[in-house]
């Protein structure tokens, strides 16, 4: 059975049943993990998180190419200099904290938040011998955990105006349009006065009168918010880009820069998803 056709049987799967699909995925990861450690130790890749925190990228080689790729974009752009304040959006298991470890210099900071707990435990112990780089669980209350801080609560945690440089790297693509909304309002709150951030999204083209979106079938029609699994939006969000730029603009941001990912059939670039 082929990637598409798989895709679009399980869009429509109930709850119970994509839940079902994914606690079989992380035992199956689980029980993976030590053949992974080993692979890992041969290839002298022992600094990577274990196997079931790197779910949505697997092997690794593929997570490192996507950091690695994310890095040259950044650098590209000319966003990131060995001393600035970072904050990674979303960071996940540190994929970028450890392709920018060895770049940096000793005046560089680095805080990185995320909503998954395990994450957040395997970076903060792994770079608790480097002073310049923190890492902070999001308690707040989303598709993705359990906690209690509502969505209006929730500030990043660095001081408003602080940041030279934020990364949201497949954030975005997991956010509700008020979520959208309030995560943008922080970006702006957090940004120094010549501050930039780079977000990843999906988006697509929502000018055409009868704009269609086969990668995310589901929303009211004529929608421009769009989702890839019926009984779990957060797993896959797409916006209209019009409809997105007027969401960032609201904010008191402008975008400087728009490069298409590969996503919606774009041939020869890098990264999977659009970036701004």
């Amino acid at each position: 059975m082929t990637a598409p056709i798989m895709a679009s049987l399980t869009s429509h799967l109930p709850a119970p049943a994509i839940e079902a699909l994914r606690s079989t995925r992380n035992a199956s990861l689980w029980a993976f993990s030590p053949i992974d450690a080993g692979l890992r130790r041969i290839q002298g890749r022992t600094a990577l998180p274990p196997l079931p925190l790197r779910r949505h990228a697997g092997r690794a080689s593929i997570f490192e190419a996507a950091a690695r790729h994310m890095s040259d974009a950044i650098d590209r752009l000319g966003l990131l200099t060995p001393d600035a304040n970072v904050l990674d959006a979303g960071c996940g298991a540190a994929a970028m904290a450890l392709q920018w470890a060895p770049r940096m210099g000793p005046e560089f900071r680095y805080t990185g938040f995320d909503v998954h707990e395990p994450s957040i435990k395997w970076c903060t112990k792994h770079f608790a011998k480097d002073p310049r780089f923190t890492f902070v669980y999001a308690d707040v209350s989303s598709s993705y955990g359990k906690a209690t801080t509502p969505l209006d609560a929730f500030q990043f945690p660095v001081e408003s105006e602080s940041i030279d440089f934020e990364l949201a790297k497949s954030l975005f693509t997991h956010l509700l349009p008020a979520e959208v909304e309030h995560y943008l309002a922080q970006t702006r709150r957090v940004l120094s006065p010549t501050g930039r951030a780079l977000l990843t999204a999906f988006l697509f083209d929502d000018t055409a009168p009868l704009f269609q979106t086969p990668a995310f079938p589901f929303g009211d029609p004529g929608s421009a918010v769009r989702w890839r699994l019926q009984a779990r939006p957060a797993a896959a969000i797409a916006y209209g880009r019009t409809y997105f730029t007027k969401l960032v603009e609201a904010a008191g941001l402008r975008i400087v820069t728009f490069e298409p990912g590969y996503w919606p059939g774009h041939d020869a670039v890098p990264l999977a998803q659009d970036y701004l």
